[in-house]
């Protein structure tokens, strides 16, 4: 389906996301096939710069419209682009409007309905407006929202709530009794509702196990990558607040609470019972011990391993976690530390002989 600049004008006013467009209305009125990147897109697309680096990648390609900033608003025109929309945030515009205008259409996956294959308990609700692909399985008591999606073998146990305009991906299992909000988005091979690792261990050190009986809330817009793992809790509830997003091969066990708006990235290991603020970032392979409160604003880099409390909103680093800072000066002496050894070791002798004589 095609767009136009104006589509896009009449879809976010009001959002005070387009501060001007420049070109003639005709042209802002001119059908777009699609959004590309800027060394490969074609007279008809549309593409977003926002560094001044990308500009030598624009000129003579003559794009179809151009999303830029006010800094560089002047040299894209100059370039000869017959529209140029111009915004504060280039990034923002991109993901608003790549999501309304060029976005993955899920019905071009042919299925709506609930497809025959799909297995849905009699005393299961689903809205009719929602569509179970094939061999899907739904459990007594769930409950299904509004436009939401299941998408082929995804499994949903018993006393599920999912609310509207969720999509959950291929494969995915929701275990018994866990409450997702509204626009929901869960990746391929995930569990969520999984089983807490609580055990008890008798004289001999047999394991014996704790039954996890909580469940997870997964609040609105929360969204999950791939192959991740959300354990239940062991009484209450394993609650993931609203808009966060996580990326792939993540686990976050039972009794975590992690706050909203925060950007958690692969790899992220959280222990059991540990709070999580508001706004937290993580880069890849970051540790979190159990029982531990990380507050919100905080940033955690390098592999970021938790240990204790972080207290107050910074960027942090390392194992043992210390501000960034400081990180990166003692990362540049350990480098160096085998060297400083053997010096060292040369000063005591030498130090050692002078005593001597």
């Amino acid at each position: 389906m095609g767009f136009s600049i104006a589509d896009i004008q009449r879809e976010f006013d009001g959002l005070g996301l387009i501060q001007e467009v420049v070109g003639a209305p005709k042209a802002a009125a001119a059908q777009l096939t699609g959004i590309a990147a800027i060394a490969i897109c074609q007279p008809s697309e549309l593409v977003f710069v926002d560094k001044k680096e990308f500009l030598a990648a624009l000129n003579g390609r003559r794009a179809g419209a151009v999303v830029t900033t006010a800094a560089l608003k002047d040299a894209v025109v100059e370039m000869g682009t017959s529209t140029v929309v111009v915004v504060k945030n280039v990034a923002l515009a991109h993901a608003l409007i790549k999501a309304k205008f060029a976005g993955r259409n899920y019905e071009l996956t042919g299925w709506s309905g609930i497809h025959p294959s799909a297995v849905v308990h009699p005393l299961a609700t689903v809205d009719p407006s929602a569509v179970i692909e094939p061999r899907v399985v739904v459990g007594a008591g769930t409950v299904i929202g509004r436009n939401s999606r299941l998408m082929a073998g995804v499994v949903v146990e018993n006393d599920v709530m999912i609310g509207d305009r969720c999509i959950i991906h291929p494969n995915v299992v929701i275990g018994y009794g866990c409450r997702l909000g509204s626009d929901v988005e869960i990746e391929s091979g995930t569990v969520v509702g999984s089983e807490g690792f609580g055990f008890a261990q008798d004289a001999k050190r047999n394991s014996y196990p704790i039954p996890q009986t909580g469940i997870v809330v997964l609040e609105d817009r929360v969204r999950l990558g791939a192959n991740s793992c959300i354990d239940r809790a062991t009484y209450r509830e394993t609650r993931i607040k609203a808009g966060t997003k996580m990326d792939n091969l993540c686990h976050v066990a039972h009794n975590v609470q992690i706050g909203e708006n925060c950007l958690l990235t692969a790899m992220l290991c959280v222990a059991g019972s540990t709070t999580i603020g508001d706004r937290v970032m993580t880069s890849g392979q970051t540790g979190i011990i159990d029982h531990v409160s990380v507050c919100s604003d905080a940033v955690l880099l390098h592999r970021a391993g938790v240990t204790k409390d972080v207290e107050k909103p910074g960027v942090y680093a390392g194992l043992p976690l210390q501000p960034v800072g400081e990180y990166m000066k003692n990362t540049a002496v350990m480098k160096n530390a085998v060297e400083m050894r053997r010096r060292i070791g040369d000063l005591e002798a030498h130090f050692e002989n002078q005593s001597k004589t």
